[in-house]
Formats: structure tokens, C-alpha cells, sequence
């Protein structure tokens, strides 16, 4: 019991610290307000932009009930890899550059600590940017719903929709923070981050054999959750990959950020 007092539990203090310190240098960022705004206003421009059109035509193009997934799918492929990559590139690329790892580093916490509470510190935002988007989405769909339309049966498949885009996209931002532990400035991994994410994403369009293998093909893992019939099977085997693909990329970054010198 001694031991826990005086050693297991000053250690779990200083990763908590030391992630909310994290957290706080990124929620500091002018770029993570900025994504946090356009999170929350692409879905009420596009259920706007989508409202006006059908009344105009008269012919509803997308259903209250499909807005949300509609958006989610917008989300993980495109808005939040970007941030992801961002995120990754600022937080480990960035700060070599610009020397304020080295000064991180000089404080009485282990390197893992310090690679774990930035890698948590991201996967905090991406919760953060689906729950924002989840409600703004939700609010959105408002604007679509026609007569007296309910959303009440769609509301779980939401739930459990963004709920399952969390996996995807945590473990895009591992492979980002394995990727840039090769440069020392934000921008050369950032770029290379984007390039490689494209050049996958087109490889599974052209090689759809690939899009097994690629975890950047899982970005609507969401939609395998929803539906009348899940494909429970499928979902496990993803899951399992993603969850693998995870592990891997973690302990890589870590043994090459381990092995950096400053």
C-alpha cells in the first residue's frame, strides 16, 4: 500500500498533468479554434444550401434522417485527417523544430509519458470535433425535415455512427505521429502526411484489393454499424485490424522518438 501512495500514484499525476498540458497547447492554437468553427458551420451552411435547394425544386435530394451520416462521411474522409495530420505535425515535427520539445523534455517525466500524453491529447480532440459535429449535424438536419417528420428512430444509428468514427481516425493520428518522428519541421511532415493519404486513398480507388490492407480505406468504418443488417463479422475484423495498425504505429513512433536526440 506504501508503495502505491508514494510511487504509482505520483506517476499517474504527472501523465495527467502532463496531457492536460498538452490539450491546453493545442486548444491555445489559432488553427484548432478555426477547425472548431468551420466543424460547426459546415453543417448548418450545407443543411442551409440544402433546405433552400429542395423547396426550390420540390423534390427532397436528402432526407432529415441521412444529413448526419451524410456529414460524418464529409468528417473522417476529408475535414478531420486534415486535422489529425495537423495536429500530429505541430505537436511532435513542430515542436523539434522550434525547440520547445527539448525544454518539454527537461522536466522530471519519462519520454513515454510525454509521446502518451500527446498521442491522448489528440485522440481528446478528435472526440471533441465528432461531438461537435454530431450536434451541429443534429441541429442541421432540422432545417431537411419535412411535414411532420421525426428523427427520434435515426437518433441511435447517429450514436453509434460517430461513435465508431473515433477508431479510424485515432488511428490515423498514430501513423501521423510514426510519420512525423522523420522530420523537424511541421510542414515537411505535415505535407508528406497529406501526400501519403491521398496516394493510399487513390491506390484503394484504382486497386481495390489494396483498400484490405490500407487503414486510410476504413475512414466509413461508420457505416458498416448501421443499417438493418449489420455485418457483425466484417465489423470484428476491422476492428481487430485498425486496433493492430494501432498498436504497431504506436510502439514504432515511441521506439524512434525514444531514440531521437535533441
Amino acid at each position: 500500500m506504501k508503495y502505491r501512495k508514494k510511487g504509482r500514484w505520483p506517476r499517474m499525476h504527472s501523465l495527467v498533468a502532463n496531457i492536460r498540458n498538452e490539450t491546453l497547447k493545442i486548444a491555445y492554437k489559432k488553427k484548432t479554434v478555426f477547425f472548431l468553427i468551420m466543424t460547426i458551420l459546415i453543417p448548418i451552411g450545407a443543411g442551409l444550401l440544402i433546405a433552400n435547394f429542395q423547396s426550390s425544386i420540390g423534390i427532397g435530394a436528402i432526407a432529415a434522417k441521412d444529413f448526419p451520416i451524410a456529414m460524418l462521411g464529409l468528417f473522417t474522409a476529408i475535414f478531420l485527417p486534415l486535422f489529425v495530420f495537423m495536429g500530429a505535425s505541430d505537436q511532435f515535427s513542430g515542436e523539434l523544430g522550434d525547440r520547445t520539445l527539448k525544454i518539454v523534455l527537461t522536466r522530471p517525466i519519462s519520454r513515454f509519458k510525454v509521446f502518451a500524453s500527446k498521442q491522448i491529447s489528440l485522440g481528446i480532440y478528435i472526440i471533441a470535433y465528432l461531438a461537435a459535429a454530431f450536434i451541429a449535424s443534429i441541429l442541421s438536419s432540422l432545417l431537411l425535415l419535412q411535414g411532420s417528420g421525426k428523427l427520434g428512430a435515426a437518433f441511435i444509428s447517429w450514436i453509434i455512427a460517430y461513435g465508431a468514427a473515433f477508431l479510424p481516425l485515432i488511428t490515423l493520428s498514430v501513423i501521423a505521429v510514426l510519420l512525423a518522428q522523420f522530420f523537424s519541421s511541421s510542414s515537411g511532415a505535415l505535407t508528406t502526411s497529406i501526400l501519403l493519404y491521398i496516394a493510399a486513398k487513390a491506390a484503394a480507388f484504382f486497386f481495390p484489393q489494396v483498400s484490405t490492407y490500407s487503414p486510410t480505406s476504413y475512414t466509413e468504418w461508420h457505416l458498416m454499424w448501421i443499417g438493418s443488417q449489420m455485418a457483425s463479422g466484417k465489423v470484428f475484423s476491422v476492428f481487430i485490424f485498425l486496433l493492430a495498425c494501432s498498436i504497431l504505429c504506436f510502439t514504432a513512433g515511441f521506439y524512434f522518438f525514444d531514440k531521437k536526440e535533441l
